[in-house]
């Protein structure tokens, strides 16, 4: 069990800014960022969340993930400590289950998984702070509030502008979208996500100046902030992959990508353009397809159901079209078999989603790591929620080398030179906040 304490918080944005600074300090912290309800998804009855952001520090213990036995040992992890659990799945946990593998060059180095019970649990919301510390850490927290309240926050002088370069040209994108293409005229695959790597080498990055950059100028649903060691992930996710609350489960896929116009009628008018685009549509409605397909896995018969189909969720610079798969767990389903069933995302891998993960593997140039994985909380309780990491910075502080991948839906109707401007779409609010473009 452990101890509990509440403080009044009177302004919201500027606390969860002190903390995330404070927490920043750690060598292991996960902060999770919601944004207000107002920035959440589309509500509905799974996707009410009691708080608005997360912050856990400390290990109390820990498990390392890779290999063949990730799941189990994460299960056996699970049984271990039903305690809070923070922390990831490497997209290349993949080929745990499968006969898979990943080769390509892995320029960060996350491992492939990850979790952690952290000695201290910060539970923000909007007029309060609730904490959840360990008995051993419980003499600390007088003290540790002191600091969060007089946290100095950061500068955007501290930070240096970043360009990052492209692993592979865009002719040699074009014609691997070509390549691709074939798979699917020949009935390999129906639809694959393809990624493609942004990096930096020997260039150093200010990881919490950064994430407090592209959490104001994003403001997603998913955010993260995630330090382990000398490695970072700064995420701002719009994306869930999946969420656990009682015996119900929710996926809420993201395909279709649109920009936001600066003229709020032009912007209008291409937002209905886009919910009515078939194309677009079609890459989303497969995706949902292969999403119900793995919630069958672990659902009571009968229960899986689509609650929403391509509704088009507006965020701060892009319209999105977000498809919600829900269903009722079986009886005695852990946390664990739930993720296993359903990992990687569909909305990352692809229909077929073995032979799709395959071919990427193939035709990638870079190792996903944790791009494209999950990061997380497990409650005491058993039920969870984790983003899909994409949108996200990859920081290894050790050697200096920053990492951003983008990627997107492949169908037979895709055209490769839009395929790419979606790309730049995507990558746009990280690239901008490299660059200085937009502060804190």
């Amino acid at each position: 069990m452990r101890k509990k304490a509440t403080h009044e918080i009177s302004d919201l944005n500027a606390f969860k800014a002190r903390l995330v600074c404070w927490g920043a300090q750690h060598e292991t912290a996960l902060f999770l960022d919601g944004h207000n309800e107002r920035y959440r998804q589309e509500p509905s009855e799974h996707d009410r969340t009691s708080f608005e952001a997360l912050l856990a520090v400390g290990v109390k213990e820990s498990v390392v993930l890779q290999g063949k036995s990730a799941f189990d040992d994460l299960e056996a992890f699970r049984q271990d400590h039903k305690d809070w659990m923070f922390g990831h799945l490497g997209y290349d946990l993949k080929n745990a289950d499968e006969d898979l593998v990943s080769h390509n060059p892995d320029g960060v180095g996350f491992a492939d998984g990850y979790f952690f019970v952290p000695h201290k649990v910060f539970l923000v919301y909007s007029d309060r702070l609730e904490v959840h510390y360990c008995h051993k850490s419980w003499s600390e927290w007088s003290d540790d509030l002191v600091a969060i309240e007089s946290t100095i926050m950061p500068t955007h002088s501290e930070a240096s502008a970043i360009l990052l370069q492209p692993r592979i040209s865009k002719d040699t994108y074009l014609e691997t979208l070509n390549n691709i293409k074939y798979h699917i005229e020949i009935g390999d695959i129906y639809e694959t996500n393809y990624c493609q790597e942004f990096y930096a080498e020997d260039t150093p990055l200010n990881p919490l100046v950064t994430f407090l950059s592209l959490n104001q100028y994003s403001r997603a649903p998913f955010s993260a902030f995630y330090r382990l060691g000398k490695k970072y992930a700064l995420c701002a996710s719009p994306e869930r992959y999946l969420r656990k609350k009682g015996d119900n489960l929710l996926s809420e896929p993201i395909k279709g990508t649109a920009k936001r116009l600066p003229d709020p009628q032009a912007d209008i008018k291409h937002r209905l353009q886009f919910i009515n685009d078939e194309k677009e549509r079609r890459e989303n409605i497969m995706v949902t397809d292969l999403v119900r397909n793995d919630l069958s896995k672990v659902a009571a018969k009968g229960s899986v159901a689509v609650t929403a189909l391509c509704a088009c969720r507006t965020y701060a610079h892009v319209h999105q079209l977000v498809s919600s798969v829900a269903c009722t767990l079986k009886t005695d389903t852990t946390v664990v078999q739930a993720l296993r069933a359903t990992f990687p995302m569909g909305s990352m891998t692809g229909v077929p989603k073995v032979m799709a993960c395959a071919l990427m593997e193939q035709f990638e140039a870079h190792k996903r790591g944790l791009y494209s994985g999950t990061i997380g909380y497990i409650t005491p309780d058993a039920d969870f929620d984790f983003n899909v990491v994409i949108r996200t910075l990859l920081y290894a502080a050790d050697i200096n080398y920053v990492s951003l991948s983008v990627g997107g839906a492949i169908t037979s109707a895709s055209d490769p030179e839009k395929e790419y401007l979606e790309c730049l779409i995507k990558a746009d609010a990280l690239m901008s906040v490299l660059k200085g473009s937009h502060t804190a």
